[in-house]
């Protein structure tokens, strides 16, 4: 079982006419750091990852340097802390045999997708947790993933820091193309029909 990622009330600071408020202050406080906005994007393409993982995989490039740097299990490890307080990461338990038990940490994007309901006068409450949970297990799909890469090829030239607006906005412009796609596989069908699909019709009532 996943555990539900947290939601803090401070994130929300905007009004809108639904009579509730939102901005994403903690999450782009947590990802204007370069390493941490690292982190989260390498976990949404690769599924989830414990910081040894992380310290071993990810590799930064480091422009004042000019030399590609690693980071140490203490820095993965506090930015994912950081994360998760900001709602972008949370963790689930992992057995390790005589080690015991670890932590690895799964991406999230529910608030992102919470953002779009409001930009559309609704309410993000109103959509079914479960709902939420499906948009995420399709969304790391590796079947979802090789059919992304294939209809949008443009996205390996999105350069790093403006990667998730324009991902973002590109998966969007494209979504009738990709989900054809993925309503033809036996696998991801029952995953799109209880989670995005669902997600989309909600947005087109704006309940």
């Amino acid at each position: 079982m996943f555990r539900k990622p947290k939601v803090h009330r401070n994130i929300y600071s905007v009004k809108y006419c639904c009579g509730i408020v939102f901005t994403l202050k903690e999450t782009d406080k947590a990802l204007l750091d370069p390493s941490r906005f690292h982190i989260y994007l390498y976990l949404l393409k690769n599924g989830p990852k414990t910081v040894s993982d992380l310290a071993k995989e990810i590799e930064i490039y480091d422009t004042g340097k000019k030399k590609i740097k690693r980071l140490s299990k203490t820095a993965v490890s506090k930015h994912c802390k950081i994360l998760e307080d900001a709602g972008l990461l949370f963790p689930e338990a992992r057995f390790k045999g005589k080690q015991g038990i670890g932590k690895i940490y799964r991406a999230t994007q529910r608030l992102r997708w919470e953002e779009f309901v409001i930009l559309r006068g609704a309410n993000p409450k109103n959509l079914p947790d479960e709902v939420y949970e499906k948009m995420d297990e399709l969304a790391f799909h590796p079947k979802y993933l090789e059919i992304v890469k294939k209809e949008l090829p443009e996205i390996k030239d999105i350069g790093l820091m403006r990667q998730k607006e324009r991902l973002d906005s590109v998966l969007f412009e494209k979504k009738e193309k990709i989900f054809t796609e993925v309503e033809k596989e036996p696998e991801l069908k029952p995953i799109y029909e209880e989670g995005f699909k669902k997600f989309f019709r909600f947005l087109l009532k704006g309940e």
